[in-house]
């Protein structure tokens, strides 16, 4: 061959690999920008609870599923015909464009099979196509003659590298920028130009197979596949999944929920994946078994520490993170590593287990944890179990390695009784605050774990030994605890000293953040507590408007029926009736506190219940949170009008913004001039003085809103400030929404969840 001839082919060999691998990078791209998408036009329809995210991936990854199975069925055909089969699939999908959910959901199924339900029929086609891209490029990448074409898996980095791509994409840049209507066409129009460059590909590959001779294609020996292989695949497929959907629970639901924190897990997931599969490593497996056995015992020190300040705080965050991406860059760096060596016979089929394994995965996280297991408990005992992964695992146990396993017993113990005689209170009740107590126990949890990650199987032990202590031997003072589709609730007790006398404190928690106290004696039995106090901005509405008919939007433990006197009316609209049912079996405010007549509580999405009300309130209070954030559909301008048809003519909306991430009042204040409503706002924070005094109160947050401005001059004189709306800033409507425009510092000891009283 002339040197013209070879930089000819060489030229020709780069074009048809630019080619395939835009391709990938394209499709891969629009199916991970189409998840955040999706996830956010179906928070309005289940009330703004993470969970929904999590039913949301687990659909996508059965979708992704389906899709390499079609794949697999069309590698069964010749390649030019699996090409043309695959096109048709995409022309299939144009129908179903652009997307849309409807406005509802049916009341038939659970909430999460209507999920998947819903999201089937408007969604399915299109995602199943592009989930067939990977497989249906790569294997018409192996006919097109590239010196490459033998060994294609590295066109898998590529893919995942879109995927990542697309999937930060969308916070950073189609949240900011657009509004959901505009975001669906944008989508559309990037499917189209998936089709295009699909067909080119196919082009490509005819036009190469089609020049050369029937014999002329190197024939590679088949290299047989156990079923031991395959189920390999899947379990290294099937482990890092459920982490995913695992740190995800745990990070939307214990330290706050929007779609950024949804999507930085499943980012971290996307690249090790990039990593693992790319040509040449970046880290050696031993390497990573080494850091994967550091990781694991460390993450149990950082979910069982007391201190607030630790648990919740963003370098937590981060090694979270950290140590999934670890464990699951371990899982698939194995996954590359056993890959087929035939990819034109096997390349369908190793996509098809991992797909299978990453359903799994989701089906067991979204469909069957939630309604077996009553607390947040996959994401550490995954990590525990990836252990058994480790190659370390296959490792012969030597002497020095049985003495350690006995010492990680005897830690596991000594943790027993360090809890039980030393740290009692501490333990029970986790903290923001840092004393002397939470530094010795956040020392001695430090060092167990570090000494356990010296050897495998003493980690394993130790580990696995130190979780089940913590989560079902070690009293709580936990009263309750019941989890389901909108997040875990748990019920507990502990003594609280006011003016020099002992009371019991029960209280409510969903995930990490107080949503409701009451002190169980008289003569405190009645009296509104944490964001609630009568001292607080609750107490100034009340006391200065008297309203005779309230409406609720959230009801906790009940706590502001106790405003109620003989002439008014409350009305409660709660979106979990596992809520309804506690506040009822284990608080008193619904039964103490009696008004006109008794409390009505509706069970239901706050905003949709309220529009079905055929009746006009004096005050209607916003005190919905899913965990720490309240749900973005109560506080768009189109809610606001809403409640706004509902209010009297002096009437006024009084929203709970109490929050440890997001500052709400400036949108909140823009939304509302949008809307035509005047508001003002109060911070309230409490001094020594008042803290000792009223112990069960806690600082809040409160923004009131009014038709007209006279209506709220009273509140002049009790600390309420008149903010100026931004009118750069975009109002927020149920097509447009950027919740991470409103992140302010990272304060585990803010305003709501972790205060005094905690």
């Amino acid at each position: 061959m002339t040197p013209a001839a070879k930089i000819k082919q060489s030229k020709s060999a780069g074009a048809v690999l630019a080619l395939f691998s835009f391709t990938l990078f394209i499709s891969a791209g629009l199916m991970f920008a189409v998840q955040p998408m999706i996830g956010k036009m179906l928070l309005p329809l289940i009330g703004g609870t993470p969970a929904g995210w999590i039913v949301t991936v687990a659909f996508f990854q059965l979708m992704l599923l389906a899709g390499y199975f079609f794949a697999y069925i069309l590698s069964l055909a010749r390649p030019r015909r699996h090409g043309f089969l695959y096109i048709i699939a995409l022309l299939t999908g144009i129908w179903f464009l652009p997307l849309h959910l409807g406005d509802n959901l049916s009341e038939k199924l659970p909430v999460s099979l209507e999920i998947l339900r819903l999201l089937a029929v408007t969604t399915a086609v299109p995602f199943i196509a592009i989930s067939a891209t990977s497989s249906t490029i790569q294997r018409l990448f192996t006919e097109t003659g590239h010196p490459s074409a033998s060994d294609p898996y590295f066109l898998y980095a590529a893919s995942n590298l879109g995927s990542f791509t697309g999937l930060f994409a969308y916070p950073l840049l189609a949240e900011p920028l657009m509004g959901i209507a505009t975001q669906t066409y944008v989508w559309a129009g990037g499917f189209m130009t998936l089709l295009l460059l699909a067909a080119a590909c196919l082009f490509c590959a005819y036009t190469v197979q089609k020049s050369q001779p029937a014999d002329g294609i190197e024939k590679t020996a088949v290299a047989h596949v156990t079923h031991q292989q395959r189920m390999m695949w899947i379990l290294l497929a099937f482990i890092p999944s459920s982490l995913l959907s695992g740190i995800t629970t745990h990070l939307s639901t214990d330290i706050f929920s929007a779609p950024m924190i949804w999507v930085l897990p499943l980012g971290v997931y996307l690249m090790t994946f990039v990593i693992a599969f790319r040509r040449k490593s970046l880290i050696g497996l031993p390497a990573l078994a080494r850091l994967h056995l550091l990781t694991v015992p460390l993450v149990l020190a950082f979910l069982m520490t007391p201190n607030l300040m630790i648990r919740l705080s963003w370098p937590a965050v981060s090694f979270h993170l950290l140590a999934f991406g670890i464990a699951a860059l371990l899982c698939h760096a194995r996954l590359a590593q056993i890959r087929p060596e035939n990819s034109r016979k096997h390349l369908s089929e190793f996509y098809l287990m991992i797909a299978i394994g990453g359903a799994l995965g989701g089906i067991l996280n979204a469909f069957i944890i939630p309604y077996t297991l009553d607390r947040l408990i996959e994401y550490p005992l995954l990590m525990i179990l990836s252990l058994l992964l480790n190659p370390k695992i296959h490792d012969k146990a030597t002497q020095k390695g049985t003495a350690l396993i006995t010492a990680s017993l005897a830690c596991a113990c000594g943790i027993y009784i360090f809890i039980k005689t030393i740290s009692p209170d501490i333990y029970a009740n986790a903290t923001g605050l840092v004393t002397p107590k939470t530094i010795m126990a956040d020392i001695v949890f430090a060092a167990m774990f570090i000494a356990m990650a010296s050897n495998l199987r003493a980690a394993l032990a130790g580990c696995l030994s130190v979780f089940m202590l913590y989560e079902f031997i070690l009293p709580k003072n936990v009263l309750l605890t019941e989890r389901n589709f909108f997040g875990v609730i748990t019920i507990f007790e502990r003594p609280l000293h006011i003016g020099g006398k002992e009371y019991t404190a029960r209280y409510m928690y969903h995930g990490t953040t107080t949503h409701g106290t009451q002190i169980m004696e008289k003569p405190y039995n009645k009296t509104p507590t944490t964001y609630f106090t009568t001292l607080g901005p609750l107490g100034n509405i009340f006391q200065l408007y008297q309203p005779k008919k309230t409406a609720v939007l959230g009801l906790g433990v009940g706590t502001m029926n106790c405003y109620a006197t003989p002439e008014t009316e409350m009305t409660f609209i709660e979106i979990d009736q596992s809520v309804i049912d506690i506040a009822r079996s284990h608080f008193t405010f619904l039964d103490d506190c009696t008004g006109r007549t008794p409390p009505k509580i509706i069970s239901g999405d706050g905003r949709l219940e309220m529009q079905k009300l055929d009746e006009k309130f004096d005050l209607i209070i916003l005190d919905a949170f899913s965990s720490d954030t309240i749900p973005i559909h109560l506080m768009t301008t189109n809610a606001l009008d809403e409640y706004r048809k509902k209010l009297n003519e002096n009437g006024i909306i009084l929203v709970n913004i109490s929050n440890r991430y997001f500052n709400l009042a400036p949108i909140l204040t823009r939304n509302a001039a949008e809307t035509g409503l005047y508001t003002r706002t109060r911070l309230h924070y409490f001094g020594d003085a008042e803290w000792n005094k009223h112990p069960y109160a806690s600082p809040s947050f409160w923004v009131a809103m009014a038709q007209n401005d006279n209506t709220l001059m009273p509140l002049h004189d009790m600390g309420w400030v008149e903010l100026e709306a931004d009118k750069k800033m975009r109002p927020w409507t149920d097509d447009y929404s950027s919740p991470m425009l409103m992140l302010h510092r990272f304060a585990p000891i803010g305003i709501k969840g972790a205060a005094q009283t905690e």
